[in-house]
């Protein structure tokens, strides 16, 4: 009987295994940073908070995919099709905070009646609401 010939990507490089300490050293920076994204978060950084948050969650996922999902032991093709998957997530993301940051602010269309602000809103910044209660008002 015949056996099929085993593919070199089915072959696991027996340099590149990572032994235990080397899973408890990724798992620990793993850890790292996520205790690092929850310190974070709490500071405010104003328009850099996605993008740190999002080089965080990138260094998180490419060491659980080259060390946990053994890419790195596997050969460049596989590399090949995570690096076009990132790609094409950094291009829809671009996209998605592109589409975000050039919209307009909706204006109030002119009306018959005195426009209030919502509840629990404590200012409107461009005062187009009479000052005083948002109830209903006594004769």
């Amino acid at each position: 009987m015949r056996r099929g010939r085993v593919t070199e990507d089915a072959v696991e490089r027996p340099g590149r295994q990572l032994g235990v300490a080397g899973v408890l050293a990724v798992g620990g920076v793993l850890l790292a940073l996520t205790a690092l994204t929850y310190l974070l978060h709490r500071l405010p950084h104003g328009a850099w908070s996605l993008p740190v948050a999002l080089l965080i969650a990138g260094a998180k996922g490419l060491l659980i995919a080259l060390f946990y999902m053994h890419l790195r032991e596997q050969r460049a093709s596989n590399g090949l099709v995570l690096l076009t998957s990132v790609v094409f997530v950094a291009v829809l993301l671009t996209v998605c905070v592109l589409e975000t940051r050039t919209r307009f602010r909706p204006t109030i269309p002119p009306g018959p009646f005195p426009v209030e602000p919502l509840p629990g809103r404590l200012e409107d910044p461009g005062g187009a609401h009479p000052s005083g209660p948002a109830g209903p008002r006594e004769p």
